[in-house]
């Protein structure tokens, strides 16, 4: 199956994938993925970063972040992506996010890299829903892939737990009675 990741940036040199399975129905995971807000331990990992991340909705805490949003299937898929230099200390004032797809695409800078995430939500024969968040990253050279390898190799492991506790709260909050906060 072809996604959106997929046609965004559909060649990457690093990548990780996460998936939880979720009980409600994928209408609820969406409305919950659209209220998701980063508080908490995860915004803290962000400002150690050098990024500030907002508690607001999914959409603008990514625009405020350097992340644009290039391509969408309203409650099924979104795509965000930027241009960056992800590895440097002050990583904020080594992003760019392109203007749309058209530029993320043409983007080439030497010694930058380019980085896209997905939120998918996937309906399951049992009524349930898949929820998952997979991240990709294109060096546009070789210096490039080097500098995000070491800094891939220090941060993977607290990046993966990001997008897990991202999933749980997202599931969390679809799978509770009632109407969404």
């Amino acid at each position: 199956m072809t996604t959106l990741l997929d046609e965004v940036l559909p060649e990457f040199h690093f990548a990780s994938r996460h998936e939880r399975r979720v009980a409600a129905s994928p209408q609820r995971v969406a409305e919950a993925v659209e209220a998701f807000r980063l508080r908490g331990a995860a915004a803290l990992l962000f400002r150690m970063r050098g990024l500030r991340v907002p508690s607001a909705p999914i959409r603008e805490a990514l625009a405020t972040s350097g992340f644009t949003v290039l391509a969408e299937h309203p409650g099924r898929e979104l795509v965000a992506g930027t241009n960056g230099r992800f590895w440097a200390l002050r990583e904020r004032t080594h992003l760019e996010a392109p203007t749309d797809l058209e530029a993320f695409r043409a983007f080439d800078r030497s010694g930058w890299a380019q980085g896209a995430i997905s939120v998918r939500i996937e309906p399951r024969r049992d009524g349930s829903t898949n929820l998952s968040t997979e991240t990709r990253v294109r060096c546009v050279d070789e210096p490039a892939r080097r500098r995000f390898a070491r800094y891939w190799f220090l941060i993977r492991v607290f990046s993966g737990w990001l997008r897990t506790d991202l999933l749980r709260r997202i599931a969390q909050s679809a799978e509770e009675p009632g109407p969404r906060r």
